[in-house]
This record gives C-alpha cells, sequence and structure tokens, in this order.
C-alpha cells in the first residue's frame, strides 16, 4: 500500500490539473489581498468594522474551499476509473497487490496533497487578513480548529469521488462529484436561509416555511456534508475565547451549527463509502 501511496501522490506532481489550479490560486489569493489592501486603506475598531472584516474573511475561505473541491474533483475523479479505462490497471494489479490496498492506498495519497493544499490556502487567507490589519482576534485554538475543519471538507468529499470511481466511469463518476457538492451547496445556503426565518419570527407561515428550509438542509447534507463542516468551521475560527462570535450571515454565514451527532455520521459516511467502493472494486470484472 506504502507504494501505491507514493505513486498517488507523485503522479498527482504532475498532473497538469495540479498545475493550473495552483496558479488559479496564486491569481486568486493576488485578487482577494488585493481587495484586503483597499478594504482595510482606513482601519477602525467599531463593532460594525469588525463585524464586515468576519465577512470579508468568511468570503475568502468560501471561495477558497470551492477552489480546494474543483482541485479533489479535477485530480481524483479518475483515480481508479482512469486505470481501468487506460490499461494500468492490469500492470498493477499483476504485482502482489489487493485490491483494496489500491483504493485505500489511492485515498490516503490524494489525501495527503490535498491536505497540504488546502492548508496553505486557508493559512494564506487567514494569513492575508491578519497582515493587512484585521481586527479580529485569532487564538492558536481558532486557527488550528478552523485547519482541522477546513481540511475534512475536502476529504470527506474525496472519499465520496474515490468511492464512486471504484464503481463507475470517470464522466460518472465526474457528474455524481459535481451534482453532489452543488447540491450540498444549495442545501446548505437553503438552511441558513430556513434559520434566519425562524430567528426573524416572521410569522406562523414564515416558521413553517424556515422549517422546511432547514429540513431540506439537513437531508442534503446526509448526502454530502462539505457545507456544514464548512459552517462548523466558521464557528471555530470567528469565536473569540471571551465567548463572542463574529459568525457571519448569510451564504458565508453559520447561522446553524451541525451537532456532534453529525460528526460521528460524517466518520462513518467516510468509512462505509471506502468500505463500500473497495468491496465493488474487488468484485468488479476488469
Amino acid at each position: 500500500m506504502i507504494t501505491i501511496i507514493k505513486y498517488t501522490f507523485k503522479e498527482m506532481l504532475k498532473k497538469r490539473a495540479f498545475l493550473l489550479v495552483s496558479i488559479l490560486s496564486l491569481l486568486y489569493l493576488s485578487i482577494y489581498a488585493f481587495g484586503l489592501s483597499r478594504i482595510f486603506e482606513h482601519p477602525s475598531n467599531s463593532i460594525y468594522d469588525i463585524i464586515f472584516q468576519s465577512q470579508i474573511l468568511s468570503a475568502g475561505l468560501f471561495f477558497a474551499n470551492f477552489i480546494v473541491a474543483f482541485l479533489v474533483v479535477l485530480t481524483s475523479v479518475n483515480a481508479i476509473s482512469g486505470e481501468i479505462e487506460s490499461g494500468t490497471i492490469y500492470s498493477i494489479l499483476s504485482k502482489p497487490i489487493k485490491r483494496y490496498e489500491l483504493v485505500l492506498g489511492k485515498f490516503i495519497g490524494l489525501s495527503i496533497m490535498i491536505v497540504l493544499y488546502s492548508s496553505i490556502m486557508f493559512l494564506s487567507v487567514v494569513g492575508l487578513n491578519i497582515w493587512f490589519g484585521s481586527k479580529i482576534s485569532f487564538g492558536w485554538d481558532n486557527i488550528l480548529k478552523g485547519l482541522f475543519f477546513f481540511d475534512l471538507g475536502p476529504i470527506v468529499f474525496l472519499a465520496l469521488i474515490i468511492a464512486s470511481s471504484s464503481i463507475f466511469s470517470t464522466i460518472n463518476t465526474g457528474i455524481i462529484a459535481i451534482m453532489a457538492y452543488g447540491i450540498a451547496l444549495v442545501g446548505g445556503v437553503l438552511e441558513q436561509i430556513g434559520t434566519a426565518m425562524q430567528q426573524s419570527q416572521v410569522g406562523a407561515f414564515g416558521l413553517k416555511s424556515g422549517e422546511s428550509l432547514i429540513n431540506a438542509g439537513i437531508i442534503t447534507s446526509l448526502i454530502l456534508p462539505t457545507d456544514v463542516i464548512y459552517r462548523k468551521m466558521t464557528a471555530e475560527l470567528l469565536t473569540q475565547s471571551s465567548g463572542i462570535s463574529f459568525m457571519t450571515q448569510g451564504l458565508f454565514g453559520g447561522m446553524s451549527q451541525p451537532s456532534i451527532y453529525m460528526f460521528i455520521y460524517i466518520f462513518f459516511y467516510v468509512v462505509f463509502l471506502l468500505y463500500y467502493g473497495a468491496k465493488r472494486f474487488s468484485q468488479r470484472d476488469l
């Protein structure tokens, strides 16, 4: 399995998709840094400015998270199916390697690179905000917890893609990945809107509609829990040691947070996907 992990890691570095996303990431960080330089041109310590700064930070992390998800799709959608379609799988399996080791090796190798990449994106966005004078107080516990959840989302997404690639063709895996991510994203937004409607107490009809939107968001998070992980990340990053929280509202916010039961579900979600993908690949007629 160690051989597969090393091979996957090196293969990912050589892919043009990785180079393309790296260039786009540098471009994104450059534009984001320019925007921050203009936003923080006239610093202020008022609570309204700090809340606005938290929104800018959340927006930066939101799009950085989207770029990392884009990288996950481009580099892993053909992780197993691509080997089958190109015929490379026969030379790999001719060696003393079991099929489940190939699946797990691919997952671990890609996970290492994705965690490194997503960590750089997270620390770059947070670092740029600190560099340009953000008044949000970040403790090491905020940054480390935020980093953990920022890295966790792409790993969960990767587990779904690896399992799909072990069962379906590259094209079908791509469709499943994009649709699942889109559903999770829309569901997360609907859940935030539903929470806002309930908190604003817009009447019996509004409360009922808000509850329906929240339920829709919960259902989509069971399909792919990447969005709820992002909301948890913002909560951990923007909650101060004093107990004050600068969690933002709207698209980039986190008015509703996942419970501990959701993270228990996420653990078994990843384990099940890898188990099922490896099992189906072991039974697959090549």
